[in-house]
């Protein structure tokens, strides 16, 4: 087994990274994000969301579970937030393989920020022969969909 490490190119958000963080950084949130009607709405913003679907969606503000195609059940929590900068994810037991996400902000200016994705999994040859390509593509089109999403408070 290796850790492999896959990481999204920078994208630009036209949201403070205090709006950004405050709305990633609590995992109930995220449900408003994976529902079908958003993926449709991303996927006419032009961003290909082509084979994502998230069913059994189920979240508090530090742990969140979920099916999602090819992967299946995944259990996801929060293990570190560092104020308006990172959150750190780790998958639960429920995730196939080992593997950590991080989310890093920096600013640009006071309402506009950049994102990039950094993603951990411990793979052996075979599970990287087969999902390696999902999650090079994966961390990309969560990068993309995370950049045009609206941030504003509830």
């Amino acid at each position: 087994m290796s850790i492999e490490k896959f990481v999204s190119e920078p994208r630009e958000i036209a949201w403070s990274q205090e709006s950004v963080f405050t709305k990633l950084s609590n995992l109930k949130n995220l449900e408003q994000f994976v529902s079908a009607e958003k993926i449709e709405e991303l996927n006419k913003k032009g961003i290909d969301t082509k084979g994502f679907k998230v069913d059994d969606f189920l979240a508090t503000e530090d742990r969140c579970s979920f099916t999602i195609s090819p992967v299946g059940n995944v259990g996801i929590e929060i293990v570190e937030r560092e104020p308006y900068k990172s959150i750190k994810f780790q998958g639960e037991k429920s995730v196939p393989f080992p593997v950590t996400m991080w989310v890093q902000l920096v600013a640009i200016d006071e309402n506009s920020c950049k994102i990039r994705l950094t993603l951990h999994a411990e793979l052996n040859m075979m599970i990287k022969m087969m999902v390696g390509g999902y999650l090079e593509k994966g961390i990309e089109k969560v990068a993309d969909m995370l950049s045009k999403i609206d941030y504003s408070p509830e």
